[in-house]
């Protein structure tokens, strides 16, 4: 186990999770890219999740939760005023920062409901899948409650998302390995996949989206320090189940209440001895909701939003976006208006070569005194869509500090050859997806060789 780290139990825990924005949760970090556009306006971004287990862990930075499963990420977006495009990507774990679930945790309340098992909250839907323990009149209450707050707005996404499961292609872990929509301090507002993805999955599934951050290939980092092999196996085994479970199972679409009341039944068959979870019956009111069961131990502990997530409104960060808009590019024509993209993405190919044009920023300073820090920060420079020219003179400035400390390293040619072709790069353009993939494959592998 890495220093630091301490790993709570992996719990059974059967749970349907709506997070209604994303971007609303955290403070709207950005609107994203889509086809080497800007996005400029983002009309929904839903987060919808079939939990079977869950995980605490304690890290040096603070407090990650796990919720593992089935998942789906959902927007509805412009690039072009006036027409709509969706987007999403399947998930298979939500990764939680300690704030990130507090704010989840507190957030204000939208029925007079009371049960502390259920919560219908401006910022997250919760309910268990198994709600037999609850008086009759209690479970009428709930599915009222649910059909007006979640089953009637989030309709379609949701009809969306079983359409997905249904796909004898989607979460077959052995071809996807896992993808976590994640909130982690060095990762935040992104989705981390592995390497070990199917190559043709990968690349479509490392296009840019709306509302996130660039989507990284670093998940095996968490996954060595967060879970062991038999854990993984068990995660495994639990999505494949939930997998069988909600592609097969009978509901009424026009009353989604009925898919909740079918999972239970087939998921007390298929997976027998889950514990059921009941909500502590408080005295008083606590600071916070149980989102997790995982969290019940810190229900009196509230962790402040970090400064170095500033948070913004909606509002704000459309405007600036139509600015930038005007002042770089007018996009093309999109052809396919408000409809739903086909997984066979027509034209993916010149799409994924071609270089979008992107804002001039300022390059952070360069380490001086260590190769690895040097390169992370490189690798950081490109992860976060710099201009190439810029990407160029950093590599420049970092070759010239690696030369100083040694003088023969197998990689100092590569960087100086890229170092040129990428000053010598038209103006305001950033670097097409394959390039970005491939040269941040490289500087892993000169990372590597370092350690």
């Amino acid at each position: 186990m890495s220093a630091g780290i301490f790993k709570g139990d992996l719990i059974k825990n059967n749970v349907f999770l709506v997070i209604p924005s994303w971007g609303k949760l955290l403070g709207y970090p950005t609107l994203g890219t889509y086809a080497n556009h800007h996005v400029v306006k983002i009309s929904e971004d839903v987060v919808v999740f079939f939990g079977g287990m869950e995980r605490l862990v304690h890290t040096p930075k603070g407090l990650v939760y796990y919720l593992l499963g089935l998942g789906y990420y959902y927007t509805k977006f412009e690039i072009q005023t006036g027409r709509y495009i969706t987007d999403s990507r399947l998930l298979t774990g939500l990764m939680l920062s300690d704030f990130v679930y507090d704010r989840l945790a507190t957030s204000r309340n939208l029925t007079l409901q009371n049960d502390p098992d259920v919560v219908i909250a401006e910022d997250v839907v919760k309910v268990p899948i198994d709600l037999s323990l609850k008086p009759s009149s209690k479970q009428t209450f709930i599915q009222g409650t649910l059909m007006r707050n979640l089953f009637i707005p989030y309709k379609d996404v949701i009809l969306d998302f079983m359409e997905k499961i249904k796909d004898p292609n989607t979460f077959q872990i052995r071809k996807t390995n896992h993808m976590f929509l994640a909130t982690h301090w060095d990762y935040f507002n992104t989705i981390l996949i592995s390497d070990a993805m199917n190559e043709q999955l990968k690349m479509k599934y490392l296009e840019p989206t709306a509302g996130l951050n660039p989507i990284s290939l670093r998940l095996y980092r968490f996954l060595i320090e967060h879970f062991s092999d038999a854990d993984i196996q068990k995660i495994n085994e639990n999505i494949n189940v939930l997998k069988n479970v909600y592609s097969t199972i009978e509901f009424d679409p026009m009353h989604l209440y009925s898919l909740i009341e079918q999972a239970n039944i087939w998921l007390k068959i298929k997976i027998p001895n889950v514990p059921l979870h009941q909500g502590p019956n408080f005295s008083t009111k606590q600071k916070k909701e149980i989102i997790l069961q995982s969290g019940n131990k810190y229900i009196d502990v509230v962790v402040n939003w970090p400064q170095s997530f500033k948070r913004q409104s909606k509002k704000n960060l459309e405007e600036a976006a139509h600015v930038v808009q005007d002042r770089l590019y007018q996009p093309k024509d999109i052809k396919k208006e408000g409809v739903k993209l086909d997984p066979k993405r027509e034209h993916f190919e010149p799409r994924f070569l071609e270089r979008p044009t992107v804002k001039i920023k300022q390059l952070p300073p360069i380490p001086m005194n260590n190769i690895i820090d040097i390169l992370s920060i490189l690798k950081t420079i490109v992860e976060e869509d710099y201009d190439i020219r810029s990407i160029g003179k950093a590599f420049a400035i970092g070759r010239d500090y690696i030369k100083s400390m040694v003088l023969h390293q197998n990689f100092l040619w590569d960087m100086s050859k890229l170092a040129n072709i990428y000053q010598r790069a038209p103006l305001n353009k950033g670097m097409s997806s394959k390039e970005k993939y491939e040269l941040l494959e490289k500087i892993d592998s000169w990372i590597d060789l370092n350690k």
